[in-house]
């Protein structure tokens, strides 16, 4: 049905340990796959004459082989279907009623290079890979009969997509969108910047943890460190907290944030601080009760991991800062999956050692449930964090 590739007896002891991807060093003959078959074509995968899996291939990429299925079929329109269906059908047994939430997680949906966010009637799609892309048109016409949508948005305008070789762009289909959708997310109102905004506008992943935190803010004052479009801030606020300040130097979230802040009637407690976040926190714009840390990924690829990780550092020394010769309350996270949940501890045990500062650990913080972890695809498990009581 589709070109076959052979793995090695390398590749195929890592295919026996659950890997979903696989480098040129697994494959049998890479250079003859170089010749004959074209990159991000559905390829048949082999062990010997043993069939394995169907999976895309792209010699672009470091990892040239990725798994769509382990059965022998056809990677189409009734593919995706299936497969959208059971995805949906797992976000609404964790998410009844919800209007927006994630549709596919990549590898999490056993789906490589796609992510798909629905806010109300508006699908957002982000394509990681070149095998994905060449099948978009099969998932735009797919989509609207698995989920009632109004409109596809495409953005993929990444950088991340030259790593595949891919262009950049970005695209709708059925009715052209709105710049931003408004949702409501546990009866409060959310503008979604889905053109302008980071990702698909919103960071869906943190769902869980804004409401942990919305549940500890009452009369307190918190500072909100990368605030983006202040969603932690809108949870706090909720909660009964008493202002929230927004640190963010993007003009557009913070102003997106104020007029968020008034379809909620917060508009008195909200003050959004333009800058460098970095610098804003050795000068703090308030005494706060409570401090969140939610950067963008500061380690992006191995080759970053030590400039990377003396960032993380000097972030959270300014946060635990923050607190010195006082009490507070901490939530610190970090998205890359280059940083593990260990290290993150061990760089917060020897900076309260520096500090002389003792601290409750209180919660540990991950992904949302609509973002599933493939356990045989560590990539998929990037979000996490640490909630300390700094006494």
């Amino acid at each position: 049905m589709y070109p076959p590739i052979k793995l090695n007896s390398k590749g195929f002891r890592k295919y026996l340990k659950g890997a979903q991807w696989f480098t040129e060093e697994d494959l049998y003959d890479p250079e003859r796959v170089k010749r004959e078959v074209e990159p991000g074509s559905i390829i048949s995968l082999y062990a010997e004459n043993n069939f394995l899996a169907q999976a895309f291939y792209n010699p672009y990429s470091r990892y040239v082989i990725k798994i769509v299925s382990h059965e022998r079929r056809a990677i189409n329109r009734d593919f995706f279907i299936e497969t959208l269906s059971r995805a949906l059908s797992f976000r609404n047994r964790i998410y009844p009623q919800e209007k927006a939430f994630r549709l596919v997680f990549a590898e999490g949906d056993f789906l490589p290079g796609l992510v798909v966010d629905i806010y109300d009637k508006v699908a957002v799609l982000q394509i990681h890979t070149l095998g994905m892309e060449r099948l978009k048109e099969t998932l735009v016409e797919t989509l609207p009969l698995v989920y009632p949508l109004e409109s596809i948005l495409l953005k993929n305008d990444f950088e991340k997509r030259k790593e595949e070789g891919l262009p950049l762009y970005v695209e709708s289909y059925l009715k052209e969108p709105p710049e931003t959708v408004l949702v409501a997310m546990d009866d409060i109102k959310f503008l979604i910047p889905i053109k302008k905004g980071q990702k698909t506008g919103f960071f869906l992943d943190q769902r869980e943890n804004r409401r942990f935190l919305g549940k500890i803010s009452s009369n307190l004052t918190l500072i909100d460190a990368f605030s983006y479009t202040g969603a932690f801030s809108l949870y706090a606020l909720k909660g009964g907290a008493k202002r929230a300040f927004l640190l963010d130097r993007s003009t557009y979230a913070l102003e997106l944030a104020l007029e968020t802040a008034k379809l909620n009637g917060f508009t008195d407690h909200l003050i959004p601080v333009e800058g460098d976040v970095f610098t804003l926190l050795k000068n703090p714009v308030a005494d706060a009760d409570i401090l969140v840390l939610d950067p963008p990924a500061l380690i992006k690829s191995k080759r970053d991991f030590e400039k990377g990780m003396q960032k993380y550092k000097e972030l959270y020394f300014l946060g635990l800062n923050l607190f010195r010769g006082k009490e507070g309350l901490l939530l610190a996270f970090s998205c890359s999956h280059y940083l593990s949940l260990e290290e993150m501890r061990n760089i917060f045990h020897t900076l309260l050692n520096k500090l002389q500062k003792r601290a409750r650990l209180f919660k540990i913080f991950h992904q949302a449930p609509d973002h599933p972890i493939n356990p045989y695809v560590k990539e998929t498990e990037y979000l996490k964090g640490i909630a300390l009581q700094l006494v």
